[in-house]
Order: C-alpha cells, then sequence, then structure tokens
C-alpha cells in the first residue's frame, strides 16, 4: 500500500485557521542541503561449483554528501561514496579491484531484483543519514531530500522535503488549500502518524496553479509543535532563494539549486556507469564465492 493508505492524518494540531499562512519573521539559519544518488552497475548470477542453484547478486554505486548554504554562498562540504558486491544468501562474492573500481562485499540480499533494489536505495540511505546526523548543529538546519521515515532520531532538527506527491494526505477542504497557496506561503501543521508533522508549500518559478512548485515538508514530532511551527516558517520563507529553474533542471522547481548541483558532483565522483560495467566484467573472471570448495566461482553477468 502507498504510504498514505497507512498514515494516520490529522489536521486539528496548530492551533490556527486552515488557510494559506505567510511565515512570520524568521531567523534564517545556516541551511545544509543533504541528498544522495545510486547506480546499479551489472546485475550478477553466481554459479557455484558445488552447488548448480544460482546465487543472485548486484554490483553497485551510492554517494551522498552535504552542500553549506548561507545566503548567497554554498559549498559542497562533505561527499560519501561506497561501492559494493551485494549477494542473496549468506555467501559473499569477492571481486578482485580491476580498472580503478574495488568493491565492499556484502551478503543478505533478497533473491529477487525488487528486493536488492531496496536493499540498494537503504544503502544510500544510510549514507544520507550519517551526514545529516554529522551536520546536525544549533546554528544550523539540515535540509534533507525526501521522507524522515527512515532517520534516526538526531540532536537537532532535520527537516525533509518531498518533491513528488504519490500519497495525497489532505482531502477536500484542506487540499484546497494546498492549491490556494501563493510562492512563500505554507499550510498549517498536520500529524502523519505518531512520529512526523507535515506542511505543504509552494515555490516560485512556475505560477501558482494546482500543485505546480508546491513541497511538501516533514519534521519529527519528537521535537514539539513549538519547534515545528518555527521551522515550518524558516523553511517557508528560505526555500524559494533555492528553487531550482526550470531552464536549467526539468524537476525545477522541487528539486532545489544546492540539491542540483550536489547530484551533479555525486554522479561525477560515481564514475560511468559503462567503465564501472566493464570492470565487473573483467573481475567477474577471477571472483571468489565464501565456502566454494575450488576457491572459484563461474559467473554470468546479466546487465
Amino acid at each position: 500500500p502507498r504510504e498514505g493508505d497507512v498514515a494516520t492524518v490529522r489536521t486539528d494540531v496548530e492551533p490556527v485557521r486552515w488557510q494559506p499562512l505567510d511565515p512570520g519573521p524568521v531567523d534564517v539559519p545556516e541551511l545544509v542541503f543533504v541528498d544522495g544518488v545510486q547506480q546499479v552497475e551489472a546485475w550478477l548470477n553466481v554459479t557455484p561449483q558445488d552447488d548448480p542453484a544460482p546465487v543472485f547478486g548486484v554490483a553497485f554505486a551510492v554517494g551522498a554528501g552535504a552542500v553549506v548554504a548561507d545566503g548567497a554562498r554554498a559549498r559542497v562540504e562533505e561527499v560519501a561514496v561506497q561501492r559494493v558486491v551485494l549477494t542473496e544468501g549468506g555467501r559473499c562474492l569477492h571481486l578482485p579491484a580491476q580498472g580503478g573500481f574495488a568493491w565492499d562485499v556484502r551478503a543478505g540480499g533478497g533473491g529477487d531484483p525488487g528486493a536488492m533494489a531496496a536493499r540498494v536505495a537503504g544503502f544510500r540511505r544510510d549514507l544520507e543519514q550519517a551526514i545529516a546526523e554529522r551536520m546536525s548543529a544549533g546554528h544550523r538546519l539540515v535540509v534533507l531530500d525526501g521522507r524522515l521515515s527512515f532517520l534516526r532520531e538526531t540532536r537537532h532538527p532535520v527537516i525533509g522535503v518531498v518533491k513528488s506527491h504519490h500519497a495525497m494526505y489532505l482531502q477536500g477542504e484542506h487540499a484546497g488549500v494546498v492549491t490556494a497557496l501563493r510562492a512563500g506561503q505554507r499550510t498549517p501543521l498536520f500529524a502523519i502518524g505518531d512520529d512526523r508533522f507535515g506542511w505543504y508549500q509552494r515555490l516560485p518559478n512556475v505560477g501558482d496553479a494546482g500543485w505546480a512548485g508546491v513541497l511538501r515538508g516533514e519534521v519529527s514530532q519528537g521535537f514539539g509543535l513549538a519547534v515545528a511551527r518555527r521551522l515550518a516558517d524558516v523553511a517557508a520563507a528560505a526555500l524559494p532563494r533555492y528553487a531550482g529553474r526550470p531552464h536549467r533542471d526539468p524537476r525545477a522547481p522541487q528539486n532545489m539549486q544546492p540539491i542540483m548541483a550536489l547530484e551533479q558532483r555525486l554522479r561525477h565522483r560515481l564514475g560511468d556507469r559503462r567503465l564501472a560495467f566493464r570492470a565487473v566484467r573483467v573481475a567477474c573472471a577471477a571472483a571468489t564465492l565464501d565456502d566454494a570448495p575450488s576457491g572459484r566461482a563461474p559467473l554470468r553477468v546479466v546487465a
């Protein structure tokens, strides 16, 4: 089921009338935008010599980083990249380094592409989460691209910004408040389950029609209603400055300019997928599988 089908939403949490809200005067802290990327580089079928049943695997790369923005300037402050070979079950596949590529080894993946893809996304989220935790500080506000559902509690607030709207959290007149937003305005807060507060806000550059330029913000309920209201106002006031430009990014304006720049840096750091695939194919000729009697596992690479 979709998240919106299982999360209980309450719209009575902020003691204001349900209508578009202009943020009050706020002190905008230093913003830290955190995001990640991933690329699957080869699907693997491993045929052990001691067992004709193939072992399913995947070679992939994930990256995450942070951009610090303090008004007119933005700088990439942290980048982390991890390249992994993941196999199902309990046996790790070891690929020798090849062509400048080297792989960490992990086991325990599911036995189908969907389960493997979910594990790949999990590796990316783990990197994003670690960076968000490290960058969290009292003089900063960390803006994480995506939902907060997988983020552990941090000492200082982190907000999530969700660009797409596959799950509808508001209905009827409450949804009508979203479509009535102008750039720089937000909805009142609503509770998503028992762990998050959410709000919608509109960004500039694409007009005020319907859901154009609307993103959803999230913050942990653990920080309390007063902090959540302040952070929603900060987001409504500060994020429009960083809205994406449609002539530069088809995901604009919800894909923030610092996020777009960070994604470009991360994809460059991940390297060319075709070269990585070629390196995997060469490395497979000398690959080994845990507990294989001969120490060698013939592989067939499917990409």
